[in-house]
């Protein structure tokens, strides 16, 4: 099964984040419930490292935090594959996604190496989707901000193909995080 960890958006940010989410042909829009900001893929995983990788995750939990959801960017250079929301104090994501870095490694799990940028997926972009429409939809998104929003906790996602439409997330577990710490 294909496995990532990721923290939710708040329902009200995601409704927001998805009003927003028009005005680019060729983009495949993610959904309000599809949102979230990816800690750590880990790719097709059977069944004994999927447990292995789950105590992993459940075994020191982390300080929670802040996060706001703030303006816009794309990934790819020569063709454009995703458009995505940023993520500011990306600091706490980075270490909880080396955290997930380390209980793959636990798990007996290789992630693919490449840099971690925080950031919510909003679209994937068919091929030769126009970029002028692209950066006017992050000119557009430029003053957006969403938050802040607390993040308690994060979760273990199952991803599903269906043959129509975006792929079915389902939650296999999740993992609270600890409170702001209490002043003496």
């Amino acid at each position: 099964m294909i496995l990532f960890a990721a923290i939710d958006l708040p329902g009200p940010i995601a409704k927001d984040i998805a009003r927003m989410q028009r005005g680019v042909s060729g983009a495949r829009w993610r959904t309000a419930d599809q949102l979230h900001i990816t800690l750590g893929y880990f790719g097709d995983v059977d069944v004994d490292h999927a447990e292995a990788l789950d105590d992993a995750l459940a075994r020191s939990p982390l300080p929670g935090f802040e996060l706001t959801v703030s303006g816009a960017g794309h990934f790819g250079r020569r063709e454009v594959h995703a458009i995505w929301a940023g993520v500011e104090d990306a600091a706490p994501l980075t270490a909880l996604h080396k955290y997930c870095r380390r209980a793959a490694r636990a798990a007996g799990i290789v992630m693919e190496a490449r840099k971690y940028t925080p950031h919510v997926t909003l679209a994937y972009m068919k091929p030769e989707s126009p970029l002028d429409r692209i950066i006017a939809f992050k000119k557009n998104m430029a003053g957006f901000s969403a938050g802040p929003f607390w993040v308690d906790g994060f979760h273990l996602y199952s991803s599903h193909p269906k043959k129509k439409g975006p792929n079915l997330y389902r939650v296999e577990a999740s993992y609270p995080l600890l409170g702001p710490s209490a002043e003496l």
